[in-house]
């Protein structure tokens, strides 16, 4: 054990070394590299040429920053779908959690492909809610959805969907780049070469204004590196590192200053323009931010107040009687008067009293008239489209894809396969990441090590002063009538504590492992992340330190108990508890609140290890009929095991059989009881994705359910009948 762990210090020594050299040599030169590749990019027609309009001709960073043009042409490369996006049909949306409480009402519109939308509307008037609806995270109870025409589930295109959350949701123990390097590693194409994935990467980190700090650790609310408007870039930078084709960003300006603000909101213009849908909940926008804008969608009260181009809502509201003082942001001027507190802006006094519900009636009596004009002014766009696609020699302006054709729809399905990383590579990233975030929280490495070894002492004293004698039996015949008193009791309660110590302490750690990251697999999990990469990338990141814990539990147990079994066949059973007590503490980590994961994971591997088959002993158990219940917990078969392995080496001394009988252990199954355990740790696995496709609302793919189920299969391999008659009760 000390030799390991010296050549494990060395290890880490070297490891350091070689990072820090990397990252003196980090900085390097991708412009040959663009123009390597320049003639692979698929820029819309008309980009080389005509640069992109952004929101406003003052000059600020993104019009001197090289690296703009960089990030444009690898995002208009991906983009471009034979002049195909993604545009929104919704028709009178309606979701009514409880019976007679509407959160959203008749909200109808349509969101063309390639255009920019602001949500804008007071607390409560059903902004997020939209969001869900329309993301399909939320199903709606009434209307319908139609994605470029035609009614479909919005859970196929979470690979080219983005979604920025109002909480800044990143891996505190990651830097800058590589939370971002991360989301663009197994969202963009397979077929993309590592050092494209690079180059592009640093270019959108040079657009959000991040180059200066993106080797510095994001760090968390309790323990800040870097800024929250910096955190708040960040988030936005690991969907943009995707290069979705619609993406969604709930309140992207909050916490950032008004220049970072108006640069990203013109970054996100730009990106418009090649054809990304851009749907954006915003509070208080600037007016240069606010004018930057397509088109506005106004909520109240769960219901439209106006939805439609943004020049043209000033003149909704001054034809219902308001106006716009000159000086005024005209955003500010328009909140007042959603949130029903206009009144300074109209003499007429019919608007002091259910000012949002008039404003919600007026838009429908008003909006039957535009819609008719909007879906005339689509079929004209479509129409023209279809002109455009039979004459070649025209060029075609950004996507429309009002109604998508079999063509394009193909183009789109295509899309979607090459989006994203092979499982392979998934699971190698999720794994990377993860040691990456225990090399950095090492303390916790080595402190969980130390836990091991200090469990593993304290039950090998308790049962020290026994110096290995710790079962007496019968002696076999013709000597049974010279024994002395039999101890069954030893041997199955050192099984016992040791089940329920490795429940203390793996419990906890697991829990910080997992749980901790609920948010961040919520995240992934939505945006088309293999939910069995991501667990098999971690279970294989923590495999290191469940071996070096289990191995200094194992050598101080078996130091001071000197229990009679094999070494090995010591460490194998105890390895394999380790995972089953991290799986178990997993399961509880995703399905309870993150302050309360600890205590009830410690409780949860607690009562499987006084499941024990001990006290009560499992041969009582067996007199209630009640055998099948304890031996669902994976206690009873690690006890078992150690039992098995203690008695049967003194086979040639005493009545083995006798001992079985009393205690209620089968002995002799050592390679069954392992087994069992390995398929209850696999099991639990496979309920951590149940559990978490639940709670997306999403379903894991094909592949993900094979992997799991030829994992289970090969473990049952390992169970005879009465296994199996036990897992079918």
């Amino acid at each position: 054990m000390i030799t390991i762990d010296i050549i494990l210090g060395i290890i880490v020594a070297i490891g350091y070394a070689i990072s820090s050299a990397r990252k003196r040599n980090r900085k390097r030169d991708y412009s040959v590299l663009l123009i390597e590749k320049d003639d692979d990019l698929e820029l819309m027609p008309g980009e080389k040429d005509d640069p992109v309009p952004l929101m406003d001709n003052d000059q600020d960073e993104l019009d001197t920053n090289p690296d703009f043009n960089v990030f444009m042409r690898y995002i208009g490369r991906l983009i471009k779908t034979k002049e195909v996006g993604l545009s929104f049909d919704f028709d009178d949306l309606e979701f009514e959690p409880q019976k007679g409480k509407k959160i959203l009402q008749g909200v109808s519109g349509s969101i063309q492909s390639g255009s920019m939308w602001a949500v804008m509307g007071g607390s409560g008037a059903g902004k997020s809610t939209f969001f869900n609806v329309l993301m399909g995270k939320t199903k709606n109870t009434g209307g319908r959805i139609k994605v470029n025409g035609h009614s479909k589930d919005m859970a196929k295109y979470k690979k080219l969907i983005g979604y920025v959350p109002q909480d800044d949701i990143v891996i505190p123990e990651l830097t800058v780049r590589e939370n971002i390097l991360h989301s663009a590693r197994v969202r963009l194409p397979m077929t993309w070469r590592d050092n494209d994935i690079q180059a592009y990467v640093d270019a959108l980190i040079s657009c959000i204004g991040l180059a200066h700090v993106q080797h510095s650790l994001v760090g968390d609310a309790t323990r800040p590196v870097v800024s929250g408007g910096q955190r708040k870039r960040v988030s936005i930078g690991m969907e943009l590192a995707a290069a979705p084709m619609c993406i969604f960003l709930d309140e992207p300006t909050s916490g950032l200053d008004a220049t970072s603000a108006s640069s990203i909101m013109r970054l996100l213009k730009a990106i418009s323009k090649l054809g990304v849908t851009t749907i954006t909940i915003i509070h208080q926008p600037r007016e240069k931010i606010f004018t930057g804008f397509d088109n506005i969608m106004l909520l109240g009260n769960g219901s439209q107040i106006y939805a439609g181009p943004t020049n043209s809502a000033s003149t909704h509201f001054s034809s219902l009687g308001f106006t716009f003082p000159p000086r005024a942001n005209p955003a500010d001027v328009i909140m007042d008067i959603i949130t029903g507190n206009g009144q300074e802006y109209t003499q007429n006094r019919s608007w002091t009293q259910d000012a949002v519900t008039k404003l919600v009636e007026q838009w429908r009596r008003q909006g039957m008239h535009i819609q008719q004009q909007q879906q005339q002014q689509q079929q004209q766009q479509q129409q023209q489209q279809q002109q455009d696609q039979k004459s070649p020699q025209t060029p075609s302006s950004r996507p429309i894809s009002l109604i998508s054709s079999p063509e394009q729809e193909h183009s789109l399905r295509q899309t979607m396969k090459k989006r994203g990383a092979s499982w392979p590579a998934q699971a190698y990233y999720c794994s990377k990441r993860s040691i990456t975030q225990q090399v950095r929280s090492k303390g916790s490495f080595f402190f969980e090590i130390g836990i091991g070894a200090l469990a593993g002492g304290i039950i090998g004293l308790s049962a020290s002063a026994a110096k290995g004698q710790l079962f007496r039996g019968l002696y076999q015949p013709n000597f049974t009538i010279l024994s002395a008193a039999v101890d069954y009791q030893s041997v199955p309660q050192v099984g016992l504590l040791g089940g329920m110590a490795i429940g203390l302490a793996a419990s906890a750690p697991a829990v910080r492992v997992f749980g901790e990251e609920k948010l961040i697999f919520n995240r992934e999990a939505a945006a088309g992340h293999s939910m069995s990469a991501y667990y098999v990338g971690k279970m294989v990141s923590v495999v290191p330190r469940i071996l070096l814990s289990s191995l200094h539990y194992t050598v101080f147990m078996g130091i001071l108990a000197t229990p009679i079994m094999s070494w090995l066949d010591m460490w194998v059973a105890i390895v394999l508890y380790f995972f089953c007590v991290y799986g178990l503490a997993s399961c509880v980590g995703m399905v309870v609140k993150r302050e309360d994961g600890p205590l009830l994971a410690v409780m949860a591997s607690l009562i499987i290890g006084i499941l024990g088959g001990v006290a009560p002993p499992l041969s009582k158990v067996a007199v209630w009929k009640l055998e099948w219940l304890w031996r669902m917990s994976p206690g009873v078969w690690f006890t078992e095991a150690f039992v098995s392995q203690n008695l049967l080496p003194l086979d040639y001394l005493y009545i083995l059989k006798a001992a079985s009988e009393g205690t209620g252990f089968t002995l002799g199954q050592f390679g069954l009881d392992m087994g069992y355990v390995l398929l209850l740790f696999l099991l639990l696995f496979l309920l951590l994705l149940v559990f978490d496709g639940k709670a997306n609302g999403l379903q894991g793919s094909l592949c993900d359910w094979v992997c799991v189920s030829r994992y289970c299969v090969f473990a049952s391999g390992y169970c005879s009948a009465k296994t199996l008659i036990l897992m079918e009760h």
